[in-house]
Protein backbone atom coordinates (compact mmCIF):
# COMPACT_ATOMS: atom_id res chain seq x y z
CA UNK A 1 0.00 0.00 0.00
CA UNK A 2 1.26 3.20 -0.97
CA UNK A 3 1.67 5.86 1.68
CA UNK A 4 1.48 8.79 -0.40
CA UNK A 5 -2.13 9.72 0.03
CA UNK A 6 -2.23 9.15 3.50
CA UNK A 7 1.00 8.81 5.01
CA UNK A 8 0.16 5.23 6.10
CA UNK A 9 1.97 2.54 3.99
CA UNK A 10 2.22 -1.49 4.13
CA UNK A 11 4.68 -3.24 2.09
CA UNK A 12 5.91 -7.03 1.95
CA UNK A 13 9.39 -8.49 1.80
CA UNK A 14 10.79 -10.19 -1.51
CA UNK A 15 13.81 -12.70 -1.68
CA UNK A 16 15.25 -10.09 -4.33
CA UNK A 17 18.47 -9.08 -2.78
CA UNK A 18 20.44 -6.34 -2.38
CA UNK A 19 23.93 -6.58 -0.49
CA UNK A 20 26.18 -4.27 1.02
CA UNK A 21 29.77 -4.68 1.72
CA UNK A 22 31.64 -2.15 4.07
CA UNK A 23 35.33 -1.49 5.05
CA UNK A 24 36.96 1.19 6.54
CA UNK A 25 38.94 3.98 4.41
CA UNK A 26 40.81 7.14 3.91
CA UNK A 27 37.76 8.30 2.99
CA UNK A 28 34.27 7.58 1.11
CA UNK A 29 33.61 5.38 -2.04
CA UNK A 30 30.75 3.37 -2.69
CA UNK A 31 30.41 1.60 -6.26
CA UNK A 32 27.23 -0.60 -6.87
CA UNK A 33 25.42 -3.34 -9.77
CA UNK A 34 23.02 -0.95 -11.41
CA UNK A 35 23.99 2.24 -12.79
CA UNK A 36 21.92 4.37 -10.39
CA UNK A 37 22.63 7.77 -9.39
CA UNK A 38 25.23 7.37 -6.08
CA UNK A 39 24.76 11.27 -4.66
CA UNK A 40 21.94 9.87 -2.15
CA UNK A 41 23.76 7.17 -0.48
CA UNK A 42 27.05 9.70 0.00
CA UNK A 43 24.54 12.15 1.56
CA UNK A 44 23.36 9.39 4.17
CA UNK A 45 27.07 8.63 4.60
CA UNK A 46 27.32 12.20 6.03
CA UNK A 47 24.24 11.73 8.15
CA UNK A 48 25.35 9.13 9.51
CA UNK A 49 28.99 10.31 10.33
CA UNK A 50 27.79 13.15 11.69
CA UNK A 51 25.35 10.81 14.44
CA UNK A 52 28.00 7.99 14.94
CA UNK A 53 31.68 9.75 14.40
CA UNK A 54 33.16 7.17 12.35
CA UNK A 55 35.51 7.62 10.02
CA UNK A 56 36.06 7.06 5.61
CA UNK A 57 34.45 3.47 4.22
CA UNK A 58 34.36 2.14 0.94
CA UNK A 59 31.18 0.76 0.53
CA UNK A 60 30.09 -2.22 -2.68
CA UNK A 61 26.53 -2.67 -3.61
CA UNK A 62 25.49 -6.38 -5.35
CA UNK A 63 22.50 -7.84 -5.99
CA UNK A 64 19.76 -8.66 -7.95
CA UNK A 65 16.77 -6.08 -6.73
CA UNK A 66 16.04 -4.09 -9.95
CA UNK A 67 16.27 -0.97 -9.36
CA UNK A 68 14.33 2.86 -10.14
CA UNK A 69 11.09 0.97 -11.02
CA UNK A 70 9.38 1.06 -7.40
CA UNK A 71 10.75 -1.85 -6.21
CA UNK A 72 12.22 0.27 -3.45
CA UNK A 73 15.61 -0.86 -4.26
CA UNK A 74 16.82 2.56 -2.80
CA UNK A 75 15.36 1.32 0.81
CA UNK A 76 16.84 -1.85 0.63
CA UNK A 77 19.99 -0.62 -0.01
CA UNK A 78 20.09 2.36 2.65
CA UNK A 79 19.06 -0.75 5.21
CA UNK A 80 21.94 -3.19 4.00
CA UNK A 81 24.51 0.00 4.09
CA UNK A 82 22.82 0.24 7.88
CA UNK A 83 22.87 -2.48 8.87
CA UNK A 84 26.59 -3.14 7.17
CA UNK A 85 27.50 -0.23 9.47
CA UNK A 86 26.26 -1.62 12.73
CA UNK A 87 28.29 -4.65 12.19
CA UNK A 88 31.34 -2.90 11.36
CA UNK A 89 31.68 -0.19 13.69
CA UNK A 90 29.23 -1.80 16.78
CA UNK A 91 27.00 0.61 16.38
CA UNK A 92 24.31 -0.93 18.74
CA UNK A 93 21.33 -0.76 16.39
CA UNK A 94 18.49 -3.20 16.60
CA UNK A 95 16.55 -4.09 12.70
CA UNK A 96 13.73 -1.94 14.17
CA UNK A 97 16.37 0.82 14.80
CA UNK A 98 18.00 0.46 11.21
CA UNK A 99 14.28 0.36 9.63
CA UNK A 100 13.33 3.85 11.47
CA UNK A 101 17.01 5.28 10.59
CA UNK A 102 16.11 4.27 7.13
CA UNK A 103 13.08 6.10 7.04
CA UNK A 104 14.66 9.24 8.42
CA UNK A 105 17.40 9.55 6.20
CA UNK A 106 15.03 8.89 3.12
CA UNK A 107 13.19 11.92 3.58
CA UNK A 108 16.16 13.98 4.36
CA UNK A 109 18.39 12.93 1.49
CA UNK A 110 15.20 13.24 -1.23
CA UNK A 111 14.85 9.41 -1.41
CA UNK A 112 11.10 9.30 -0.36
CA UNK A 113 8.22 11.73 0.06
CA UNK A 114 7.45 9.61 3.03
CA UNK A 115 10.49 7.67 3.95
CA UNK A 116 8.69 4.54 3.41
CA UNK A 117 8.84 3.24 6.93
CA UNK A 118 6.63 0.24 6.04
CA UNK A 119 9.03 -0.87 3.06
CA UNK A 120 12.23 -0.51 5.38
CA UNK A 121 10.50 -2.36 7.92
CA UNK A 122 9.36 -5.32 5.36
CA UNK A 123 12.91 -5.88 4.02
CA UNK A 124 14.79 -5.48 7.35
CA UNK A 125 12.44 -7.54 9.63
CA UNK A 126 11.30 -10.09 7.05
CA UNK A 127 8.10 -9.25 7.55
CA UNK A 128 5.07 -7.59 6.08
CA UNK A 129 3.69 -4.68 8.01
CA UNK A 130 1.12 -1.72 8.07
CA UNK A 131 2.83 1.12 9.42
CA UNK A 132 2.10 4.80 9.52
CA UNK A 133 4.83 6.43 8.40
CA UNK A 134 4.63 10.01 9.62
CA UNK A 135 5.31 8.45 13.01
CA UNK A 136 7.43 6.01 11.94
CA UNK A 137 5.05 3.48 13.94
CA UNK A 138 4.25 -0.38 13.21
CA UNK A 139 0.21 -0.59 12.94
CA UNK A 140 -0.27 -3.98 12.54
CA UNK A 141 1.61 -7.39 11.41
CA UNK A 142 0.00 -9.08 8.02
CA UNK A 143 0.55 -12.08 7.30
CA UNK A 144 1.46 -12.08 3.82
CA UNK A 145 1.61 -15.59 1.96
CA UNK A 146 2.15 -17.23 -1.46
CA UNK A 147 4.33 -16.71 -4.47
CA UNK A 148 5.43 -13.85 -5.64
CA UNK A 149 5.65 -12.91 -9.29
CA UNK A 150 7.17 -9.39 -10.18
CA UNK A 151 6.28 -7.99 -13.98
CA UNK A 152 8.69 -5.46 -15.59
CA UNK A 153 6.70 -4.03 -18.01
CA UNK A 154 8.31 -2.41 -21.32
CA UNK A 155 6.18 1.20 -21.09
CA UNK A 156 8.60 4.05 -18.41
CA UNK A 157 6.91 5.43 -15.63
CA UNK A 158 3.53 6.93 -14.36
CA UNK A 159 2.78 10.38 -14.25
CA UNK A 160 3.87 10.15 -10.51
CA UNK A 161 2.02 13.69 -9.86
CA UNK A 162 1.54 13.98 -6.24
CA UNK A 163 -1.71 15.51 -6.28
CA UNK A 164 -3.59 13.10 -8.81
CA UNK A 165 -1.97 10.16 -6.21
CA UNK A 166 -3.13 11.81 -3.14
CA UNK A 167 -6.81 12.56 -5.16
CA UNK A 168 -7.13 8.76 -4.49
CA UNK A 169 -7.16 9.23 -1.02
CA UNK A 170 -10.60 7.69 -0.27
CA UNK A 171 -10.14 4.54 -1.91
CA UNK A 172 -6.84 4.65 -0.28
CA UNK A 173 -8.53 5.04 3.00
CA UNK A 174 -10.89 1.81 2.66
CA UNK A 175 -7.50 -0.35 1.94
CA UNK A 176 -6.14 0.83 5.00
CA UNK A 177 -9.18 -0.22 6.97
CA UNK A 178 -9.39 -3.28 5.47
CA UNK A 179 -5.34 -3.99 6.20
CA UNK A 180 -6.17 -2.98 9.67
CA UNK A 181 -8.46 -6.06 9.90
CA UNK A 182 -5.72 -8.24 8.13
CA UNK A 183 -7.76 -8.57 4.90
CA UNK A 184 -4.37 -7.51 3.39
CA UNK A 185 -5.22 -9.36 -0.28
CA UNK A 186 -8.61 -6.58 0.09
CA UNK A 187 -6.13 -4.00 0.57
CA UNK A 188 -4.02 -4.78 -2.37
CA UNK A 189 -6.57 -4.75 -4.86
CA UNK A 190 -7.74 -1.71 -3.63
CA UNK A 191 -4.09 0.11 -3.92
CA UNK A 192 -3.23 -1.36 -7.27
CA UNK A 193 -6.56 -0.16 -8.88
CA UNK A 194 -6.69 3.50 -7.00
CA UNK A 195 -3.17 4.26 -7.94
CA UNK A 196 -3.03 2.62 -11.06
CA UNK A 197 -5.74 4.39 -12.17
CA UNK A 198 -4.01 7.61 -10.78
CA UNK A 199 -0.40 7.04 -12.48
CA UNK A 200 -2.09 5.94 -15.95
CA UNK A 201 -0.89 2.55 -15.80
CA UNK A 202 -2.57 -0.07 -18.06
CA UNK A 203 -5.13 -1.61 -15.79
CA UNK A 204 -4.95 -4.77 -18.19
CA UNK A 205 -2.36 -7.18 -16.00
CA UNK A 206 -4.10 -6.40 -12.91
CA UNK A 207 -7.38 -7.52 -13.91
CA UNK A 208 -5.77 -10.37 -15.65
CA UNK A 209 -4.47 -11.26 -12.27
CA UNK A 210 -7.73 -10.66 -10.28
CA UNK A 211 -9.45 -12.33 -13.03
CA UNK A 212 -7.75 -15.40 -12.22
CA UNK A 213 -8.02 -15.53 -8.47
CA UNK A 214 -4.53 -13.24 -7.79
CA UNK A 215 -4.14 -10.10 -6.43
CA UNK A 216 -1.27 -7.03 -6.71
CA UNK A 217 -0.85 -4.24 -9.01
CA UNK A 218 1.66 -1.33 -9.34
CA UNK A 219 4.41 -1.60 -6.58
CA UNK A 220 5.15 2.23 -5.01
CA UNK A 221 4.92 4.41 -7.99
CA UNK A 222 5.49 1.70 -10.58
CA UNK A 223 6.77 0.74 -13.66
CA UNK A 224 7.11 -2.51 -12.05
CA UNK A 225 4.39 -4.33 -10.92
CA UNK A 226 4.35 -7.18 -7.90
CA UNK A 227 1.53 -9.92 -7.62
CA UNK A 228 0.77 -12.52 -5.17
CA UNK A 229 -0.92 -16.03 -6.27
CA UNK A 230 -1.48 -19.47 -5.15
CA UNK A 231 -0.44 -20.64 -8.74
CA UNK A 232 2.46 -18.31 -9.65
CA UNK A 233 3.37 -20.73 -12.71
CA UNK A 234 -0.28 -20.10 -14.16
CA UNK A 235 -0.02 -16.46 -13.34
CA UNK A 236 3.33 -16.55 -15.37
CA UNK A 237 1.77 -17.69 -18.29
CA UNK A 238 -0.79 -15.43 -18.24
CA UNK A 239 1.08 -12.24 -17.18
CA UNK A 240 3.96 -12.96 -20.05
CA UNK A 241 2.88 -10.52 -22.80
CA UNK A 242 3.25 -7.69 -20.41
CA UNK A 243 6.68 -7.53 -19.85
CA UNK A 244 9.49 -9.77 -18.24
CA UNK A 245 8.40 -11.98 -15.11
CA UNK A 246 10.68 -12.03 -12.27
CA UNK A 247 9.60 -15.37 -9.66
CA UNK A 248 10.18 -14.35 -5.87
CA UNK A 249 9.40 -15.72 -2.70
CA UNK A 250 7.96 -14.13 0.36
CA UNK A 251 11.05 -14.66 3.21
CA UNK A 252 10.00 -15.90 6.33
CA UNK A 253 12.57 -14.01 8.25
CA UNK A 254 15.20 -11.03 8.37
CA UNK A 255 17.73 -10.31 5.76
CA UNK A 256 21.42 -12.06 6.81
CA UNK A 257 24.40 -9.93 8.23
CA UNK A 258 27.64 -11.59 7.98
Amino acid sequence: MNAIALGIGASFPLSLKVVAEVCEADGDAVSSYADIDLSPIYKALEILRARFKFGGVAVRFSGDLPTAGGLKSSSAALNSLILALNELFGLGLSRLDAARLNAEISKAVGISVTGAFDDATASALGEAWLTDNGENALLRKLDVSGAALVLIPPWGKGRGRLEEMRAVAPAVRAAVLYALRGDWKTAMAINAIAYGFALGYDPAPTIEALRMGAVGGVSGTGPSHVFVADDVDKLYSALSRYGRLIRAEIPSGPCAVT
